[in-house]
């Protein structure tokens, strides 16, 4: 099947079926694929217990037939060899006397997550010491012994006649002068895909800057054929901004083991296991291991279909499927036409914004005293999530308004767990003093597009800021 249409008409087209009758109804009008492959990313494992999670997602992709699973970085949170040899096992536990194909590389915590802060006492707590680090014992030794395979910084797979090339954590870097040694085979029209594990510079929404540095871009940027999977961000698929085209196509693959927050936000990932109950609840950063997601990739001759999956839920599709043309130059997932396409989030009619104030605690666990702004949900277009809400304190004299962003509790899961109200607080401390103000509340997808704002009525704080005494509990 020949797809054939506008850049506009291909994502509409490809989110209205989605909507009507789930992803999978995309990947069957192209008939039968000429490979089908899994993509998870950073299952961090630590434990055997680790691996449930991987351990589903291993199964959910034998069941859609796969040929192959790519895991792009971070296999293990400590970088230690009984990590390696315990996702071994679960692949054998799943995959043993098969011929699916492992396509894994290395991220930053194989080679030293055994030095991290907190994660180095976790380590020591379960019994476990920096003296089996693979960066240690030998990683190219040791990754033979386990895996079974020659370890290289550079590698190239054959899967189905499909190449697939991956750069370790300690040789993204050198992927251009290796692509201008050898990068002549991968001309031509037929895709090849490309995976390491820090975001490649310029291409998708990466986590605080934590990407290649240029490295991938510069190695692939004449090579249109060429999609690259990406992991490291911790970033949940929910954010459309994860998959890009230009010069090639690069996805950024959620984490198997726990989400990661984009920064500037009040209540996004403070700590990794969220405050108290009374302060600004925060979204934790490590859920306890759960909420994996990931990708089931289907390769047909003209066409590939990315299905975004929810391991966490058994595999449910908790997002329309990106459809990507792979010949005749169309690039529907350009950032610039997206953005202009895209359809800002709604309140609902006869929607309110809230507003009142309450003692409670700060996150040193301090006394204060905050405004609570309540307001329902944004109900976004089909297809699309709300990425973030905005809070503004606007002074009737004029003077700069007070801005705050928050994401939904929801974030980094499926829309179901989306709450119907939304709330989101910040310290009177902070509210003009002596002026006429008022409170607006907006939502914006991923793209800066916002809602028309909920507005709240005038307020007056008195002065008196001064007069306050700290106090002694």
């Amino acid at each position: 099947m020949k797809a054939n249409l506008s850049r506009r008409g291909f994502i509409s087209g490809a989110f209205s079926l989605a909507g009507l009758a789930g992803c999978r109804v995309i990947a069957n009008k192209f008939g039968t694929p000429g490979l089908r492959f899994g993509v998870v990313s950073d299952p961090h494992v630590t434990t055997p217990e680790s691996c449930a999670m991987l351990e589903k997602a291993l199964r959910y992709f034998k069941s859609r037939g796969a040929d192959a699973v790519m895991v792009p970085g971070d296999l293990t949170d400590w970088g230690l060899r009984s990590g390696f040899e315990y996702l071994k096992a679960t692949w054998d536990n799943v995959f043993g006397g098969t011929d699916v194909v492992p396509l894994f590389c290395t991220g930053n915590h194989d080679f030293d997550g055994w030095a991290y802060g907190d994660m180095a006492m976790e380590m020591h707590a379960n019994g476990y010491s920096e003296g089996e680090a693979l960066s240690k014992l030998g990683l190219a030794a040791e990754w033979e012994r386990i895996f079974g395979e020659q370890y290289a910084p550079v590698r190239v797979r054959t899967v189905k006649g499909y190449d697939f090339i991956s750069a370790g954590w300690d040789s993204f870097g050198k992927f251009p002068e290796w692509m201008e040694a050898n990068g002549a085979r991968f001309k031509g029209g037929r895709p090849f895909f490309y995976f390491q594990h820090p975001a490649a510079r310029g291409t998708t929404s990466d986590s605080g800057g934590w990407d290649d540095k240029g490295a991938c871009f510069t190695a692939l940027r004449d090579f249109p054929n060429a999609i690259v999977f990406t992991g490291h961000s911790h970033r949940p698929f929910c954010d459309e901004r994860s998959i890009w085209q230009g010069e090639f196509t690069a996805i950024a693959t959620p984490s198997l083991s726990y989400a990661c927050f984009p920064p500037g936000h009040e209540n996004g990932g403070g700590r990794r296991d969220g405050t108290s109950v009374q302060a600004m609840p925060m979204i934790p950063d490590r859920r306890d291991l759960r909420g994996g997601q990931g990708f089931f990739v289907s390769v047909y001759d003209d066409s590939m279909v990315v299905e975004r999956i929810d391991i966490e839920e058994g595999g449910s599709e908790s997002a329309p499927a990106w459809v990507v043309p792979l010949v005749g130059g169309e690039r529907p997932y350009g950032f610039e036409f997206r953005a202009e396409a895209s359809v800002a989030p709604e309140f609902p009619s006869g929607a309110k914004l809230r507003l009142d104030t309450r003692n409670t605690e700060n996150r040193s666990g301090k006394w204060i005293i905050v405004m609570n702004c309540e307001f329902p949900s944004a109900v976004p277009p089909t297809g699309e999530r709300v990425f973030d809400y905005e809070i503004r304190v606007v002074p009737a004299d004029g003077s700069e308004p007070i801005v705050k962003k928050f994401l939904s509790p929801a974030y980094s899961r499926m829309s179901k767990y989306e709450p119907k109200s939304q709330r989101f607080w910040f310290d009177v401390a902070e509210l003009p003093q002596d002026v006429d103000y008022v409170v607006e509340a907006r939502a914006f997808n991923c793209f800066g597009k916002a809602s028309r704002p909920l507005v709240s009525r005038v307020w007056h704080s008195v002065p008196g800021l001064d007069k306050v005494k700290e106090i002694v509990l």
